[in-house]
């Protein structure tokens, strides 16, 4: 959900963190069009950047000496101050818009839906208060209770004395005896009370940083929704514009595309051909003079594009009409063929990274994100959960010629489930699966965690038909993927492309000079495409020819 506020305090800034590093230090400057707190260092990044090096920076110091300051957030549409939330589209609005594009949705007033959220929030630490105040009390009965079994004990101890000054020798041994039992029957309560004070303390503790962890989280929720909100307004106008709807203009998500060589060459970098052996990480160096690695150069590849807005892409994948889908962090979009327009996408999901991802017969894509939820992505932009695995973790994805979805499941089993979420079966694979695809006939290959064996499982009944074994450590296997004609390629997220037959036999390695491989996969046409990240954190895309 996105928040809006219509007024910043200065002084409030002052006492915030830096928005970009999230030091506490040198937190002197406010950035009036990103609406940002800057430390020094952050300051001067800030002013190289293309993208801001002309906003107007103010110094906090110098604002607290005019006054309290306030900056209004104003519609880009109507150009009236923000005073409503559209439940219906997600978003703020002004009183214009309520009239006019959101007329008859539901809204509520900005400071309803502050104050609505602020006392659910207090309303958790109200509770988690009342249950550290249990523990609390609980844990004063247990001391005062140590307190009396203490003070028993001397008593016992004297009442002992006194019989003992009384009564012969064999009296003394019998009080002796008392008092030995006496105490060690309260050596084992004391113990017992000493392990509930310091599992109480533990509970308290943790109970102490789960209320700090729900006011921190208020505190970044509040102070991070403008620029939630920004980027989520962005990509709803793109998806307004398909159903002929004006919104403001914006750039494209990719800014440099072009299947001229010369700048190919300039993405990718200079052309080389390296001698025998040089170059290839992850092998032996008998088994780089046998596979020399080939720089991959601009004569190789169709098209190279640079990814705008999209930082930290994990995963890629082709749908059966051309087009592709892209996972990062945070984001899941689905791009034209031409990669030229976004036709659907979500962006700030509250999840670290979609990291694995995989197109149905349909259309829609499958999401992994590394952890115990999976989620279908439909080709028109809607977001569905498609199972859920816990207390199991999900990672690697993969769809058969059957439109069935395999996942890898805690790095043991292949679980498999319908196109529509619904689990078939478990395939439990002895040495653990390291990385997984599908391949044209309903297959699995699998390599597996603790050895360098490739395994060819039959998808339908989970039968070993064959195993190979390769050059490559598990350590140097990222992602891999066949091609229509059952070749295996594969990744090792560094620069490299290993080259495998249908027949597990190593062919060719390839190499790319400037950047890192995040992900790799092939379409009908038999181009390869390469997703790379470069020393800068700009995602390219490269098209390339059939490298066979």
């Amino acid at each position: 959900m996105a928040f809006a506020s219509s007024r910043i305090d200065a002084q409030e800034a002052i006492i915030k963190p830096c928005d970009l590093c999230e030091d506490d230090e040198d937190v002197n400057w406010f950035c009036k069009d990103c609406h940002q707190n800057l430390c020094d260092k952050c300051k001067r990044t800030h002013l190289r950047s293309t993208v801001s090096k002309s906003h107007d920076l103010i110094s906090i110091a110098e604002g607290l000496t005019i006054g309290r300051r306030s900056m209004t957030y104003i519609c880009n549409d109507h150009g009236d101050i923000f005073q409503f939330f559209c439940q219906t589209c997600d978003r703020n609005i002004c009183s214009r818009c309520l009239f006019m594009e959101h007329k008859k949705h539901d809204f509520i007033d900005l400071r309803e839906l502050q104050t609505q959220v602020k006392k659910q929030v207090e309303e958790i630490v109200r509770e988690k208060e009342e249950e550290r105040n249990k523990m609390t009390s609980n844990y004063d009965e247990l001391v005062q209770s140590e307190k009396e079994s203490e003070t028993y004990l001397k008593v016992q101890c004297a009442n002992i004395d006194d019989r003992v000054k009384v009564i012969q020798c064999k009296a003394d041994e019998e009080g002796e005896m008392l008092k030995a039992s006496l105490s060690s029957a309260m050596e084992e309560q004391n113990k017992e009370i000493k392990d509930g004070k310091t599992k109480l303390q533990a509970n308290i503790r943790d109970y102490d940083e789960e209320i700090q962890n729900v006011r921190q989280e208020l505190r970044l929720q509040l102070t991070s929704s403008l620029n939630s909100f920004v980027k989520e307004t962005t990509f709803k106008l793109k998806a307004l514009r398909s159903i002929s709807i004006s919104t403001p203009s914006m750039s494209r998500l990719f800014v440099e595309g072009t299947s001229d060589k010369t700048h190919i060459r300039e993405m990718i970098g200079n052309i080389g051909t390296p001698t025998k052996g040089a170059g290839i990480e992850g092998i032996t160096e008998k088994e780089e003079i046998q596979r020399p690695c080939r720089v991959l150069s601009a004569q190789d590849f169709v098209k190279a594009v640079k990814l705008n807005r999209l930082e930290y892409c994990a995963s890629i994948c082709l749908s059966k009409d051309g087009s592709i889908w892209i996972g990062g962090l945070g984001f899941v979009y689905k791009v034209s063929a031409d990669l030229s327009t976004v036709h659907h996408g979500i962006s700030n999901l509250f999840v670290s990274s979609c990291r694995y991802i995989a197109c149905l017969q349909s259309g829609d894509a499958v999401v992994s994100y590394g952890e115990s939820m999976v989620d279908k992505f439909t080709s028109d932009g809607r977001r569905v959960e498609f199972t859920d695995l816990t207390p199991r973790m999900g990672t690697d994805i993969a769809v058969t010629n059957h439109d069935l979805v395999a996942i890898n499941v805690d790095r043991e089993s292949l679980v498999i489930f319908s196109n529509e979420g619904q689990r078939l079966k478990e395939i439990k694979v002895d040495g653990g699966i390291k990385a997984f695809c599908a391949d044209r006939e309903g297959n699995f290959i699998i390599a597996q965690r603790n050895s360098s064996t490739l395994t060819l499982l039959d998808g339908r009944n989970g039968i070993i038909k064959t195993t190979w074994t390769w050059h490559l450590s598990p350590s140097d296997i990222s992602r891999f993927t066949c091609d229509r004609h059952g070749n295996v390629l594969v990744t090792n997220r560094k620069k490299n492309i290993y080259f495998f037959d249908k027949n597990g036999e190593a062919k060719d390695t390839f190499t790319v000079e400037k950047g890192t491989i995040i992900g790799i996969c092939s379409n009908q046409k038999d181009h390869l495409l390469i997703l790379i990240s470069d020393t800068n954190n700009t995602e390219k895309l490269l098209v390339a020819k059939y490298l066979r």
